[in-house]
């Protein structure tokens, strides 16, 4: 192919078949990116020339008389161009019109699909985008093929605005500027995508250190066809990993996860929040100091570390391990992952045993945190320290999160945070859910019962998902409990004194469906335990009858204080750093319910053991 600016029906005419890498990222445009697709063509004006831009190819050998060229540059414009031509022929077709010409352009020429998308989408795109059938759901099987269906849709619609314009739009494509680059090996590809675009498009970081370091990788290396093909290689294998959990992290933080970790030379704040630059920096230090050998073993090694990263973050989001999964339910551990990926990569022991303990301590951190009111981010640069030095000690470590714990979130704070009377307006929602899910699973223990699973707990079904119910409501329809012929005191639910000692405090909470909450809207407890409580499939609502005050029958302060004494007690050994590892049934009977004695308590709650560093 020659290089040059040349219309896009010359560019697509002829036996090319075109074909996106396999270490290329997959179809990744959405509504925005696809909403300025459609204006740029739209508000063309007939005399004016587009360009559409510049498109960068690798020309391989012919096959079976077609001219096979690799998309370097301009992948997600072709895979759109060509999504939209579809579309438009098909409406052109409609109206009477031959358009075999231009399908055999733009679609397909002698049975081939002129563009061949990534190995696991391309049945889907033929089948599904460029062919009229209508996949169900359970025939979209990665995020990248969601989102050809998507732009399909999207770029369907647009048509059915504009009906009016199906020739004018056929014509504006095909008239359309583009300047083409073809090159003939990987390493003077590698050369053009990083000089074109490395300065100022819109790349992620990944992305920019995809084509730093395979750039840098044909100025150092004596065979940089062999190695381009091995960097390549990881990078395809970097984007499938990372395809399978896109939806949960960002690709550029788990690179930045990755840099924190492994490059052990990082010395501030600064270095990993600019670790694109870092690593140029590095790298470019020791080809300027004429050490290439070098900066040919760093890459190498940055770049296998860097995929073995992205494979283990994927082994960590879509484990079931219920100790990875009680971590996910917090949400809060953003400042972990780098502790988290390394440690997992490190642990050789049968059944990860060692990463096991590492990650029950990281829960124990998060949630202590959360319900002491530190902030997300707490610790960060002691925790980022750690994973830096992590040698594989695992001991040592653990030393070192247990005093981590017993500095920032002691057993004293822990409790005192328990305690507070306004314990529902000091916690973050999801903490109290997450606290009361873990109390539900303690009573099942007791008596034997299968635990509330995760999927469970973490369903977002607008009447399933939980919330926290007031037990006293905030705004109760009967103000006072009242005991018939009695000299009892009475318990006035709307005094200041109820309000700021009992009403918030974690006694008086529980977790209920939120469409079992709205029913029991404002109602008194009576009328809730009735018709709710005494019935309800959780045990934490069940229980409620049993802290009643003796003397009175009711559920008052009192009741309030004892079932709070409870959860404080389940909670101090449920989260307890020296205790790890141990099921709700084994926490039940160490902790009978509302038989906690003094002396459990004190063996709890003992002061904490000094942890050297």
């Amino acid at each position: 192919m020659e290089n040059g600016q040349k219309r896009i029906s010359e560019l697509f005419d002829g036996r090319k078949i075109f074909n996106i890498p396999k270490y290329q990222r997959a179809y990744a445009w959405e509504k925005k990116q696809l909403k300025d697709f459609v204006e740029d063509i739209e508000n063309q004006k007939p005399d004016r020339s587009y360009f559409f831009g510049t498109i960068l190819f690798q020309e391989q050998q012919r096959h079976e008389g077609f001219e096979m060229i690799d998309i370097v540059d301009g992948q997600q414009r072709i895979t759109t161009l060509i999504i939209f031509m579809k579309l438009l022929l098909a409406e052109w077709k409609k109206a009477g019109n031959d358009v075999t010409m231009l399908k055999d352009t733009y679609i397909q020429i002698y049975n081939r699909y002129k563009l061949h998308v990534l190995e696991t989408d391309n049945d889907f795109f033929t089948s599904y985008i460029l062919q009229d059938n209508r996949p169900d759901d359970s025939q979209v099987h990665t995020p990248s093929q969601r989102r050809l269906l998507k732009a399909k849709d999207f770029l369907s619609q647009s048509l059915e605005a504009s009906s009016d314009k199906i020739k004018e739009f056929i014509d504006t494509i095909e008239s359309m500027k583009v300047l083409t680059y073809s090159v003939e090996d990987k390493a003077e590809a590698t050369l053009i995508f990083e000089t074109t675009n490395d300065r100022g498009k819109s790349l992620t970081n990944l992305e920019k250190t995809k084509s730093f370091l395979m750039h840098k990788t044909y100025i150092v290396s004596d065979n940089p066809e062999t190695e381009l093909d091995i960097h390549q290689n990881r990078f395809s294998e970097i984007y499938r990993a990372y395809e399978e959990i896109e939806s949960r992290v960002d690709e550029d933080s788990i690179l930045q996860y990755h840099f924190i970790a492994f490059f052990e030379e990082w010395k501030n704040k600064s270095e990993y929040q600019n670790h694109v630059q870092t690593i140029k920096q590095k790298v470019n230090g020791l080809i300027n100091a004429n050490s290439t050998v070098e900066a040919a073993e760093f890459i190498n090694q940055y770049s296998l570390e860097l995929k073995e990263s992205f494979e283990f973050t994927r082994t960590l989001f879509i484990s079931r391990e219920p100790y990875l999964l009680d971590i996910f339910a917090l949400s809060r551990q953003a400042t972990f992952y780098p502790l988290l990926i390394k440690t997992y990569k490190s642990d050789n022991s049968d059944g990860k045993d060692n990463f096991k303990r590492v990650a029950q301590l990281v829960e124990i951190i998060c949630f202590r945190l959360s319900i002491i009111g530190s902030r997300a981010d707490k610790g960060r640069e002691f925790l980022y320290g750690l994973a830096k030095g992590f040698n594989g000690d695992f001991q040592q470590l653990i030393r070192k999160l247990r005093h981590f714990i017993s500095s920032n979130c002691s057993d004293l704070a822990f409790e005192r945070a328990l305690k507070s009377p306004s314990f529902h307006s000091d916690v973050n929602l999801n903490d109290q859910r997450y606290l009361f899910w873990k109390y539900e699973n303690y009573l099942r223990g007791i008596d034997g019962y299968s635990e509330m699973s995760y999927d469970e707990f973490t369903n977002n079904k607008p009447r399933s998902r939980f919330s926290i119910e007031h037990i006293i409501p905030q705004n109760p329809k009967e103000s006072k409990v009242v005991v018939e012929d009695s000299i009892l005191a009475t318990t006035d639910f709307e005094s200041s004194e109820f309000k700021e000692n009992y009403l918030h405090s974690i006694g008086n909470l529980t977790i209920d469906p939120i469409s079992a909450n709205a029913s029991k809207s404002n109602q008194n407890f009576p009328y809730k335990n009735q018709r709710y409580f005494c019935r309800a499939p959780l045990m934490a609502q069940n229980e409620l009858i049993d802290f009643l005050n003796d003397e009175t029958g009711q559920w008052d302060t009192a009741s309030i204080s004892n079932r709070a004494r409870t959860i404080r007690l389940f909670a101090l050994e449920r989260w307890n750093p020296r205790k790890l590892g141990r099921k709700s049934s084994e926490i039940a009977e160490r902790i009978p319910h509302r038989i906690a004695k003094e002396e459990i308590w004190e063996d709890i709650f003992r002061p904490e053991e000094p942890v050297q560093e």
